[in-house]
């Protein structure tokens, strides 16, 4: 694949450039990303924030990349590469985490590949405009990474044709800001593991049927939350691939959360290596040989994840043919089996339904976002989490004794303060858990790539 830069990318990140410039600017200013952390984390002023998603949405810089087969949706046509120009300009910009980020890089997608027109029409345009937050209904306590074994129930009202949702989700991203969820429960009574599974879009805003309860974490913040559904209401249209088959959608759009995203992502994870090499600098900790050489291999590192990613680019770009995934696509996919049930992904809640990154390229013409190597989602997961996870660990070693100190005195209404070396650190202990725990990734690698026998069920 040519992943070269041409005249009409270079003049499309001028575009980027001078919007940026001009718009986040004044009141948006204040919301400048600082290193570390995750771009879900419940940091600055969240009615800014979403003032922000809104801004964007104007100018049309949400969605670039969908499918335009059945209609733009309110944003502008861009090729990958011109995604990735203005992921790069965008990072560079110090913009703000998208609080955006699941309805337009998990859901639109989603939509595109399994919605109907009606659906589409529904809800890409307001994710486009910046209007619409959403949060993921997936992992459950007893149901993180193997997801097949989620309890949540959805029945249907014979009368009214809705679903009553009852039961309980955990590590859901932002649900306390968002308006809507995607939920996925089980429809079929007496159905097990994938089986009897349905894809559906719950409005969050039912007072006494769902309640949020955010979850506090090391770094301080609370963007992680628990979700209890009482009887909560969803309409049967916004049902999302057919009754009881909720497991192939979810499949889906986990391949899209682990997927070509990385490349993105790494634009952030450079700024952040760059700020800890200044660091190492500055502190004479660079002069340390053991320490020096880890710097120079996380850099080196850093560009394999990149070329890697450029790869998965191409291969989803220019798809090799394949039967069996053709089949599967078409909507017969041979019976996952129990072991292929497992879901790959401790489902995170902030931490554990939002991998990190403030933009997704999706690969143009793709329909289904789960029709590409089946490994290389897993492979790109286990080369990023324990990157940015041993990056965490430079921050805090290049400062020596100074990185137990925090940034201001202790105060009684200030009592936990941490610099963005300290978040990096601390929220990138759960790198390799949240978004497919390491052991699920290999697992997965392991069965569905080299085809190694499956690991026994009890």
């Amino acid at each position: 694949m040519d992943f070269a830069f041409g005249p009409e990318d270079e003049r499309f990140r001028a575009e980027a450039r001078d919007w940026l410039s001009e718009h986040f600017a004044g009141p948006f200013a204040a919301l400048k990303q600082e290193p570390g952390g995750h771009p879900g984390e419940a940091r600055g002023d969240m009615t800014a924030r979403r003032a922000w998603e809104r801004e964007l949405g104007t100018g049309g810089w949400i969605g670039l990349g969908w499918d335009r087969t059945d209609g733009a949706y309110g944003n502008r046509a861009a090729t990958l590469t011109q995604q990735v120009v203005w992921a790069e300009e965008y990072a560079r910009a110090g913009a703000p985490g998208r609080l955006g980020h699941i309805g337009e890089n998990l859901l639109a997608p989603t939509l595109l590949a399994h919605g109907d027109s009606a659906q589409r029409a529904r809800f890409l345009p307001p994710i486009a405009r910046g209007e619409e937050l959403w949060c993921q209904g997936y992992s459950e306590p007893d149901a993180g990474s193997d997801l097949a074994g989620l309890r949540t129930r959805a029945v249907r009202d014979p009368g009214e044709g809705t679903y009553r949702i009852t039961g309980q989700k955990i590590w859901t991203s932002l649900a306390h800001e968002a308006d809507w969820c995607f939920v996925l429960a089980r429809t079929e009574e007496g159905s097990q593991r994938h089986h009897g599974l349905s894809f559906l879009l719950v409005p969050m805003d039912q007072p006494g049927r769902i309640e949020v309860r955010p979850i506090r974490q090391l770094t301080g913040t609370a963007e992680f939350n628990e979700v209890f559904f009482d009887g909560a209401v969803a309409r049967a249209e916004h049902l999302v691939g057919g009754a009881g088959h909720g497991w192939r959608v979810a499949m889906s759009l986990l391949a899209v959360e682990r997927g070509v995203s990385t490349l993105v992502q790494q634009i952030g994870f450079a700024q952040e290596l760059s700020r800890v090499v200044r660091l190492a600098l500055e502190t004479g900790a660079a002069e340390e040989p053991v320490l020096r050489d880890r710097l120079i291999r996380q850099w080196a590192e850093l560009k394999a994840m990149r070329w890697n990613a450029l790869r998965t680019l191409g291969a989803a770009q220019n798809p090799t043919p394949d039967p069996a995934r053709d089949s599967a696509a078409r909507g017969s996919a041979p019976d996952p089996g129990p072991n292929d049930a497992r879901d790959p992904a401790p489902r995170k809640g902030a931490a554990h339904d939002l991998p990190p990154g403030s933009a997704s390229p999706q690969a143009p013409g793709s329909r289904d976002p789960g029709s590409q190597d089946p490994g290389a989602p897993s492979v790109a997961k286990l080369l990023w989490g324990g990157w940015h996870q041993r990056l965490g660990e430079l921050a805090v070693q290049v400062r020596g004794a100074a990185a137990a100190l925090g940034p201001a005195r202790w105060t009684a209404g200030r009592p936990y303060e941490l610099d963005a070396f300290q978040r990096l650190f601390l929220f990138s202990r759960a790198d390799t858990i949240y978004g497919g725990s390491d052991e699920i990734q290999r697992t997965i690698i392991a069965e569905r790539v080299l085809h190694l026998p499956k690991e026994s069920r009890r």
